[in-house]
Parts: structure tokens; sequence; C-alpha cells
């Protein structure tokens, strides 16, 4: 019994890293692709929602459900950061839930 027991929890547990470890992984590449692209974006004059709308875009590359309102753009001087604030749903059998991330960059240009 314990045995079966067992193998049953390595099961669901299997289950539910299966339904959860690609959020976690977009959201890690989400985080590289922020630190590239804000390198790229600071020393380009584009306003923040051309920022924000390239950024959605490559994110939808990278299969991460992320929209221009979720990505706010901040100048500041000489800085330059992005944070993106999403969520992802993880539809469960018995219990479906919500991971929310919030990912955030800053560059500053060495230039000035």
């Amino acid at each position: 019994m314990k045995a079966i027991f067992g193998l049953l929890v390595l099961l669901v547990g299997g289950f539910v890293l299966y339904k959860v470890i690609p959020a976690y992984w977009g959201d890690f590449k989400l985080g590289q692709m922020l630190d590239d692209q804000a390198m790229v974006y600071t020393y380009t004059n584009k306003s923040e929602d051309e920022i924000a709308k390239a950024v959605a875009e490559k994110a939808r590359e990278i299969d991460v459900p992320l929209t221009p309102e979720e990505i706010k753009v901040t100048r500041g001087g000489s800085e330059l950061g992005i944070t993106a604030e999403y969520s992802v749903h993880v539809d469960m059998p018995i219990y479906p839930f919500d991971l929310n991330f919030r990912t955030a960059t800053k560059n500053k240009n060495v230039m000035k």
C-alpha cells in the first residue's frame, strides 16, 4: 500500500511540475530578453510606448503572454528601466491557479 501511495505522490508531483515549469522558464527567458532590450533601447530615441510594443512582440516570440499595457518603461536622465508585470493561468484539474510574475531591469547610458 505504501508503494502505491508513494508512486501516486510522485505522479501527481510530476504532473504539477509539468504544468508549472514552463511558466517559470518563460519568466527566466523574459528576464534575459529584457536585459538585452534595455541595453539596445538605452541608446535610441524611441518613445516609451514604442519600446513597450517592441518588448511585447519579442515576448510573444518566446511564448510569454505579455501585452504592451503590462510593460512599464521609464526613462530618467541616463537610465532606462523596463518592468513587466503579468500572470499566467495554470489549469489544474482540481485547483486551477494563477502565477504572478514581476520582471524588471535597468540600464544606464555610459555615454552621458
